[in-house]
């Protein structure tokens, strides 16, 4: 789900060091850094296979791979979870400072490759960009190949391109009609991330997430009457216990029975519930620029259904979750028709208040 509220300001950057801009930026969006399109042209593709490595080992794989067979001297990179692999792009930051520098001098912008801003896709397609030709294989929803040629691809460099990949649906002899796509804009490329906020525009967004968790919150609770309705019978029978147990104290001038008393009445406060874990779980989402479609809760387990397409961020969605504080043991899956992906965490029975950090 695109939320277009916090869509940041968009540019594209050609080869020739020209800009176009491609999106003013949402009302929200404009407290984010500037995000700039790198022309295809000015960067490079690469898939790194690490489906033989382990798998808590694979993206710390990814990112030595991509420092040490970076063809540039200075380079920047991103790394795109494609199913058990990672697509690494590179680009020259030396070349591109200059244009960069000199239209937001030392302003913070995200600078991303441009096709991490198309659709998605499944098998082989060529794309026709603002200059010139990309010829694609997606596996899955995942780029898996990727070359640029400033003219449209004939057989030869068709043939050329298709015969480096392996184990996939033997291409056509001919190159597809070229495709001119719109901008996805609940793509990889503008998605949010903690290293491009500082601390006050994450307050600021939390601010427009906070009305957005509290909408989708109305209609989840809608659903869960009857846990509701159990959670708050315990909760008063907690209360009561709380009140029992301080009966008994002196009422005049006792300070350590108050003390007694407040100390209960706190402990209860902070204990978590599917309210406050809900909220905890629809904030996240929403500083990711996703949404649940199903959002349930059943005891200490609560469970998530989001994009399959989300399935591209699942090791940052797990970090993200255990590290609020409120999860733990958060297991990704998708099912069997491979069309929604699923998160299912529990929950912590003391988990401190949520906080956005820089």
């Amino acid at each position: 789900m695109h939320l277009s509220f916090l869509t940041p300001p968009v540019v594209r950057l050609r080869a020739d060091g020209s800009f176009e801009t491609l999106h003013e930026g949402g009302l929200l969006g404009r407290l984010r850094p500037p995000v700039v399109l790198l022309a295809r042209s000015l960067c490079a593709f690469k898939l790194f296979e690490a489906g033989a490595i382990p798998a808590n080992r694979r993206r710390q794989a990814a990112r030595l791979h991509a420092r040490v067979a970076a063809p540039y001297i200075i380079a920047g990179t991103a790394l795109v979870k494609a199913g058990a692999d990672f697509g690494v792009w590179w680009w020259d930051i030396e070349h591109n400072a200059g244009p960069i520098q000199a239209r937001y001098g030392t302003k913070r912008v995200a600078v991303r490759p441009e096709s991490l801003a198309q659709p998605p896709a499944n098998g082989w397609r060529v794309v026709k960009l603002d200059e010139g030709y990309e010829s694609q294989l997606w596996r899955a929803g995942d780029l898996i190949a990727s070359a640029w040629r400033p003219s449209r691809p004939d057989a030869g460099g068709w043939a050329a391109f298709t015969r480096l990949q392996r184990g996939d649906t033997p291409a056509e002899d001919s190159p597809p009609a070229p495709q001119s796509l719109p901008i996805a804009y609940d793509s990889e490329a503008f998605s949010i991330t903690r290293m491009e906020m500082s601390r006050d525009q994450l307050l600021a967004l939390a601010g427009g997430g906070f009305v957005f968790a509290t909408l989708v919150l109305a209609a989840f609770w809608t659903g869960q009457a009857a846990t509701l309705q159990s959670r708050t019978k315990a909760i008063a029978a907690e209360t009561d216990a709380v009140r029992q147990a301080v009966a008994t104290l002196p009422q005049a001038g006792d300070v350590q029975g108050e003390r007694r008393k407040l100390i209960g009445y706190r402990t209860l406060e902070e204990q978590t519930n599917p309210l406050t874990a809900a909220g905890a779980a629809v904030t996240v989402l929403a500083l990711q620029d996703l949404s649940a479609s199903q959002l349930s809760v059943e005891e200490d387990v609560l469970t998530l259904t989001l994009p399959y397409a989300a399935g591209r961020r699942s090791d940052q969605l797990v970090e993200e979750f255990e590290g609020s504080g409120y999860f733990y043991d958060v297991r990704p899956s998708t099912d069997a028709a491979r069309t929604t992906y699923k998160l299912e965490m529990k929950i912590r029975e003391d988990a401190a208040p949520l906080t956005v950090l820089e």
